[in-house]
């Protein structure tokens, strides 16, 4: 009876997988694979880096009547994610059978078995299991998909495009979901568009031309998606043609993933120029109103005088009349 010896040595690559007792005390791994008292037999060995073996399994086939045993050790598998070696071994008996068997040696718990309904070591697919389904890149144009709905990447020339398929191929969404924020260069994108229309906001509460005096100042505040923004600001008349404005806003402190002062501050400045011929308002200033109710008041309290100075006159010559009157009755 034939007896066939092969050994499979593996380097430090595997050593961080072998967590159980004493496998992760050796450098080396080693099978040997023989019959034994007519069993076909592979045996698992730690070699120490001084070249010392340590039997740590056995594995024994129920096969009966072989005539030759031999483990092809040259196609083994490395799963490196889960720490498992593949491998061969063929048994070929008196009546000329021949039988595959492709074990599996779990380095993590030092165990070995007989893989069942798989006879062909090519049939065995590495960690992560159905990859080519999960990662795939077409070759013409160069478009990478990960997943089967798939999120698509591209690399170009000058920029990294990405967007999203659904089942039927058509553009899908891509949503940040879950409580994730969607970062940019470190800053909160959402956060980022809320505190945009909370600064704008808080602008457009700030005068831009003053009226009835020179100088005019405010402060307004704003708010947008839930975020808040102040701001302050003046407007100065510089003459009946010329007026300039002035203004800044900044967003509440203590926001996560804001950016820097600059990214949290917003500010403007302009100026208004008036162009062709002025025009005489038609709405009058405070001061006007005071002026013109005062001389109203003036003209009121004349006009009861002149009143008063009609009704006398009026009794007077009503007296005068009836004296006639009465006179010229006496007369007749």
């Amino acid at each position: 009876m034939k007896k066939f010896f092969s050994n499979l040595f593996l380097l430090g690559l595997l050593i961080p997988f072998c967590e159980v007792t004493k496998a992760n005390e050796y450098q080396f791994f080693k099978t040997s694979s023989n019959i034994i008292d007519s069993i076909p037999t592979v045996k698992f060995y730690g070699v120490s880096s001084s070249g010392t073996e340590t039997l740590l399994n056995t594995w024994e086939s129920t096969t009966t009547d072989v005539e030759s045993f031999s483990g092809d050790l040259e196609d083994a598998r490395v799963d490196q994610y889960t720490g498992k070696i593949y491998f061969e071994v063929n048994e070929d008996k008196d009546d000329d059978t021949f039988i595959t068997t492709v074990l599996e040696y779990d380095l993590l718990n030092n165990t070995v078995q007989k893989l069942e309904g798989i006879s062909d070591i090519e049939e065995i697919v590495i960690y992560p299991r159905g990859i080519n389904n999960m990662i795939s890149k077409d070759a013409s144009t160069g478009v990478l998909s990960l997943g089967e709905n798939s999120l698509k990447m591209k690399e170009t020339s000058n920029s990294q495009e990405m967007w999203a398929t659904d089942s039927q191929g058509r553009i899908a969404p891509i949503n940040i979901t879950n409580g994730s924020k969607l970062l940019i260069n470190g800053r909160d994108v959402e956060q980022s568009i809320n505190n945009v229309g909370a600064l704008g906001a808080a602008l457009t509460g700030l005068p831009t031309i003053p009226t009835e005096t020179n100088l005019a100042c405010g402060l307004g505040t704003g708010t947008h998606g839930g975020d808040f923004a102040f701001s302050g600001g003046c407007a100065s008349k510089v003459n009946e043609k010329l007026s300039i404005n002035y203004a800044a806003s900044i967003t509440m402190p203590g926001q996560d993933y804001a950016g820097d002062f600059e990214d949290k501050f917003s500010a403007r400045a302009g100026f208004v120029w008036k162009l062709g011929k002025a025009i005489q308002p038609t709405q009058i200033s405070i001061n006007e109103k005071e002026n013109f109710e005062t001389k109203i008041k003036t003209l009121e309290e004349k006009n009861n005088e002149l009143l008063a100075r009609l009704e006398i006159l009026e009794k007077i010559a009503l007296n005068e009349n009836k004296s006639k009157d009465l006179a010229i009755y006496k007369l007749k």
